[in-house]
Order: C-alpha cells, then sequence, then structure tokens
C-alpha cells in the first residue's frame, strides 16, 4: 500500500492560488491601461493661438543745454551740469536739466538716489525740483514736445556754513542721475 492519498481526478492537479490570480490582475491592468490611453488619445487635439509680442526700448537722455543729447539713467552715463560759479550765501545758483524720452513707452521719472545732496564738506546743498508726476511720453526717433521735460538743480550755501572754511572753494561740473521706468 502506498503512503499517497488517494487523487480526486475531477478536480485536476492542485496549483497554489497566486499561480491564477497573478496573472489575472496583470492581465486586467493591461486591458485597463490601453483604454486609458486610447480615450486620453481620442480627447486630445491640437489648439493653436496667435499672439503678438515686442520688446520695448528703454532710452532716457539727458542733456544741459537741450540739445546735447546723452544717455542719463545710470551713473555711469549722468547728465553732466557746468560748473557752479558766485556762490555766495544770499544767491543760489541754478541748472536746468534737460531730459527726452526717446524710448518707445512711457517712462515715469525719479531722481538716482545716488545724486549728491552736500558737496565741498557741507559748504554747498543742492537741491532738486520735483520731476512731473505723470508718465512722460516715449518718442525714440525725436525729442517731440510731449517727450521733453526739464527739472532743476540749486545749489546754495546752507544757512549757519562756516564761511572761513567755505570762502574760496569752487565747485566743479556736477554728474545727476535721473532714472526712468515702466509701471
Amino acid at each position: 500500500m502506498s503512503d499517497t492519498p488517494p487523487r480526486d481526478h475531477r478536480r485536476g492537479p492542485r496549483h497554489p492560488r497566486w499561480r491564477v490570480v497573478v496573472p489575472a490582475v496583470l492581465g486586467g491592468g493591461v486591458l485597463v491601461g490601453f483604454g486609458s490611453a486610447a480615450t486620453s488619445a481620442a480627447w486630445t487635439d491640437d489648439a493653436y493661438g496667435v499672439a503678438e509680442a515686442s520688446a520695448a526700448l528703454v532710452d532716457l537722455r539727458g542733456s544741459s543745454d537741450g540739445a546735447d543729447w546723452s544717455p542719463a539713467d545710470t551713473a555711469g552715463a549722468a547728465v553732466r551740469l557746468s560748473a557752479v560759479t558766485g556762490l555766495t550765501p544770499d544767491k543760489p545758483v541754478q541748472r536746468t536739466v534737460h531730459l527726452w524720452n526717446a524710448s518707445s513707452v512711457p517712462l515715469a521719472l525719479t531722481w538716482a538716489s545716488t545724486n549728491p545732496t552736500t558737496l565741498l564738506d557741507g559748504c554747498v546743498a543742492v537741491t532738486y525740483s520735483p520731476l512731473p508726476a505723470a508718465e512722460l511720453a516715449g518718442s525714440p526717433s525725436s525729442a517731440t514736445a510731449a517727450a521733453v521735460t526739464t527739472a532743476t538743480v540749486t545749489f546754495s550755501v546752507p544757512a549757519g556754513a562756516n564761511a572761513a572754511a567755505c570762502s574760496g572753494r569752487s565747485l566743479g561740473a556736477v554728474d545727476v542721475v535721473v532714472q526712468g521706468g515702466t509701471s
């Protein structure tokens, strides 16, 4: 007699359950993946749009005489004002700065924070007139009236300045910077 239990021939050979479940799950995953891809591809279409774009030219120019224009909006390219002479406590000296927005866009103007407010060890005070509150129109091809404005820089001897220390001193050319920005 044998120790092997009798087989039930109706069921066939016994297989572990995982040998049946794993291929079924993998097969189902493949079918779902193909179905998703086909559905996604059917819902996808090309779409095109057209828009116009251009770069703005920003170019602020300055002049001390209103005729000879040069860049005015960086420390390396400032408006050079002529030397100040004849400065006394009762007689301030003013210099006019002419500004031209040679940009293709309007610019809001501000004085650079690096501009001097005192010179010659406090013997000369420097003040700046307000710049236009509205943006200055752009005109790249020529200095038209709408694209040009002026501002004033005033040099004065401050009250209480030491006359002995300040007398006889001269003030050479002064560079000022005006900055232009878009909003």
